[in-house]
């Protein structure tokens, strides 16, 4: 009996096109098995093939979803992972990882630590790292700046693009063991004048964040910002849910 045992029916009804079915599959018995069983189904057999015959249209760098990049990495998730999301038992979903940070009379921020909590409008991520069993492709990066009034708390603060002194400094994200992104600019998110989410930076090279892997977003800049200062990240992309 090979490894990936699914019914099939559920696997011919799921959401990812037959190409992610097959590479579902570790083995070449088990592709064989599949691309067998899409062969004998009419549709199936059809679809392959107009797919196959269809000029590609080619992918504006940048414009491709985070979705699109999830499934082009599809093969590197575990089998167990791989398997729930084509048994319907886990969904992609559209994510928003958000942290609100102090930096009242800093120049340097961890954005991400592992004494983090849940606090609502403070950060919904717990310990700087993915919940067991989630994996998320880094879209896009937002940094947003803001002064909380002299008996405001981060909850009152209206957020709205960094200041010059910030964007001046430098900033460094790591993840999965090693440097995902390396030391760049605060300048890139710098959104006045454009026409364009406010403080939003989008990868062109999207990053596969692993479950339960620590992450580290560091920013640091060269003058101390004033008093009730705050800075909020949020993380866009595409990661792994229940259904």
């Amino acid at each position: 009996m090979p490894e990936f045992d699914h019914d099939y029916d559920e696997v011919f009804d799921s959401e990812y096109d037959d190409s992610l079915v097959l590479a579902g599959a570790d083995s070449i018995e088990e592709q064989e098995s599949l691309l067998g069983r899409i062969w004998r189904n009419p549709m199936r057999r059809r679809r392959m093939v107009r797919s196959f015959f269809t000029p590609k249209t080619k992918t504006i760098i940048g414009k491709s979803t985070s979705r699109d990049d999830f499934q082009r990495r599809f093969k590197q998730l575990p089998v167990a992972t791989r398997k729930s999301l084509l048994d319907r038992k886990k969904q992609l979903v559209d994510t928003a990882i958000y942290i609100v940070k102090d930096v009242s009379s800093n120049k340097i921020v961890k954005m991400l630590q592992d004494d983090d909590n849940k606090v609502i409008a403070k950060s919904n991520i717990s310990g700087g790292k993915l919940e067991k069993g989630n994996f998320f492709i880094l879209k896009g990066i937002q940094l947003l700046y803001g002064v909380a009034g002299d008996t405001e708390t981060f909850a009152d603060v209206n957020f709205g693009v960094i200041p010059d002194y910030i964007r001046n400094g430098e900033f460094e994200f790591v993840a999965n063991g090693s440097i995902l992104i390396p030391s760049m600019s605060l300048e890139v998110f710098n959104t006045n004048g454009m026409n364009s989410r406010s403080g939003y930076f989008e990868l062109v090279n999207p990053k596969m964040i692993e479950t339960q892997q620590p992450m580290d977003f560091e920013l640091e800049w060269g003058a101390n910002a004033p008093a009730n200062a705050y800075v909020k990240a949020v993380l866009y992309g595409t990661s792994v849910a229940k259904y």
